[in-house]
């Protein structure tokens, strides 16, 4: 069970446990349910309130409501990123003084945590400028997410299906690789990086580019 759930003990560090027991599990999901609210509150519910029609009515082009939306959405991900690096290093040295923290893993494993999240806010944030109402948008990223949840759960279960862990993009999130040294870090957080910034910028576009029910 802990395998088909991303959570099959690793070695026994500090870093092998919070991968399994925080970042797997907790801190995954709290940053899940974070990305797919905020992304629809920045965007689909301001149309969906008629709030936007008041914002727009000001001197401000929609580039630069959607731009400034995109990167509150940005920031905020990456101000409790960086939050739960400091609190970490800071945190686990108080708590479990002698645990020696391998710093350069544990840094690896919140900017990858922080680019797959910039991933979820990017595809929650371009349904959030498809539709017009909060309920549609937040169903198509809720919905997206499940899948790629589920998919990832039939890719742990077995080994018959591992071609499906293309389709998911909780595949790449495995922190107790980083820990084994197993995952080629940089690669797969330059790949997040541009897939996200991809999303931004398809999502800023579609909303400056369709007609908005104002």
């Amino acid at each position: 069970m802990r395998e088909i759930f991303g959570m099959e003990l690793g070695t026994q560090t500090i870093e092998g446990f919070l991968s399994t027991g925080f970042y797997n599990a907790s801190f995954l999901i709290f940053m899940v349910i974070y990305c797919l609210i905020v992304a629809n509150q920045l965007l689909v519910t301001l149309v969906d309130r008629g709030s936007m029609a008041y914002l727009l009515t000001t001197p401000v082009a929609r580039k630069k409501v959607a731009t400034t939306q995109a990167v509150v959405l940005v920031l905020s991900l990456f101000f409790i990123s960086a939050l739960t690096t400091v609190t970490g290093l800071f945190g686990i040295s108080v708590i479990v003084s002698d645990i020696e923290l391998q710093i350069s893993t544990f840094l690896q494993i919140n900017v990858l945590a922080f680019f797959i999240f910039f991933v979820i806010g990017g595809y929650a944030f371009l349904f959030s400028s498809l539709f017009n109402e909060t309920k549609w948008a937040l169903a198509a990223s809720g919905g997206l997410t499940l899948i790629f949840y589920v998919l990832n759960i039939i890719v742990n279960s077995s080994a018959n299906v591992d071609w499906l862990k293309y389709f998911t993009l909780f595949s790449v999130f495995q922190p107790l690789e980083i820990v084994n040294g197993t995952m080629n870090t940089p690669l797969v957080i330059m790949s997040l990086g541009l897939v996200g910034g991809l999303l931004y910028a398809l999502s800023i576009i579609i909303f400056c580019k369709r007609d908005l029910p104002l």
